[in-house]
């Protein structure tokens, strides 16, 4: 960075490769711990340290050399507690990016990559940190930045890119369907807690099931297409083309349960 950390810490969380040691040879701190998902390794990683903002990067990442330089004068506020950037190309694609990140705009949409997300510890604290829900997995960050901007945290997303996102190369599909079930577990979780309405879920759960059972026709897996579209025909209208689309799965696989 051409701003150093003032430290790197590791967490290793239950690899099965020399992480760990190569991590020690670099300068890095490593904590090791059982694996516990990402929310839980975050957690630690964040409570080992006394910094006041701690920088986030995922295994399967990297952040640009000019990453904490950019958000680097974007750490005063103490109103802020996220200081984040877009990344390339990434999930979560950066056209669209709102002019302001609050609670209503992350209810409609994960716009906050964490590839690139700069935390105040603090914030981190009055929250209770990452839920380490299991079903949440995927999603984790999503979480955590609704129920920081519930509590009225401010959030920075810098126009430019700090970082790239490097998917692992699972199967799309079935890592597809485990972003839309642990999206689903989030938002109910998410409107349990702050006593959102019904309605409010339904609409949501109606763009979920839509945009992802988009994506599952998409890498032609018409079984699960099929049941995210029919879920999301039951919570709201569909397009023509999503209409096609449920009408051409029909024709390509045995009818399953919905999920």
């Amino acid at each position: 960075q051409t701003v150093p950390a003032r430290e790197i810490i590791v967490v290793d969380d239950g690899s099965h490769d020399n992480t760990a040691e190569i991590a020690e040879r670099a300068g890095a701190r490593v904590i090791r711990r059982p694996n516990g998902g990402p929310a839980a390794a975050r957690n630690a990683g964040i409570h080992a340290t006394s910094a006041e903002w701690i920088a986030l990067l995922d295994a399967d990442d990297i952040c640009f050399p000019h990453r904490l330089e950019r958000q680097l004068p974007h750490l005063g506020d103490p109103a802020v507690a996220v200081v984040s950037g877009e990344t390339f190309p990434g999930r979560l694609i950066h056209v669209d990016r709102p002019d302001k990140v609050d609670f209503e705009t992350l209810w409609r949409r994960n716009c906050v990559p964490t590839t690139t997300a700069v935390v105040r510890k603090a914030a981190w604290e009055a929250i209770g940190g990452f839920d380490e829900a299991r079903e949440m997995i995927g999603v984790e960050d999503y979480n955590f930045w609704l129920r920081l901007a519930h509590d009225g945290w401010q959030f920075v997303v810098l126009p430019e890119a700090l970082g790239e996102y490097r998917p692992l190369p699972n199967s799309l599909t079935a890592q597809t369907r485990r972003f839309a079930a642990a999206e689903l577990f989030n938002i109910r979780r998410i409107a349990t807690q702050f006593g959102l309405s019904s309605s409010r879920v339904r609409s949501r759960e109606h763009t979920i099931y839509r945009e992802y059972g988009r994506e599952l026709f998409h890498y032609r897996d018409w079984e699960w297409a099929r049941a995210y579209l029919l879920e999301a025909a039951q919570r709201g209208p569909l397009s023509w083309q999503e209409r096609l689309r449920l009408w051409t799965t029909l024709f390509r696989a045995p009818r399953r349960g919905r999920s």
